[in-house]
């Protein structure tokens, strides 16, 4: 539930198919996906933005709350096409 945050549905064309591709990148965007408690703590913690003389600090603290989510974080593929088959998803818990 995202609660009061502002958020957002987007739709994402993976290239590589990396298990953390979406999450690292949109975190690194300062855009975390819902309930995201692995990259949430460092998102828009960039190298360009850590250069100031708290950025060890502030990375530190961050890398503290960084926990292997627990409940379902919101990232759900639309629909998978494999071997010529497509699958397609229902609507996701968050946008009910």
């Amino acid at each position: 539930d995202p609660g009061t945050k502002q958020h957002y549905q987007s739709t994402i064309r993976l290239v590589t198919g990396r298990k953390h591709q979406v999450r690292a990148q949109l975190a690194s965007l300062g855009c975390p996906l819902i309930r995201d408690t692995l990259y949430e703590p460092i998102a828009g913690m960039t190298l360009d933005n850590l250069v100031d003389e708290y950025a060890e600090e502030r990375m530190d603290e961050a890398m503290q709350q960084v926990r292997v989510p627990r409940e379902a974080i919101g990232l759900q593929a639309h629909a998978i096409l494999f071997a010529g088959v497509r699958a397609k998803a229902r609507t996701p818990w968050w946008a009910e």
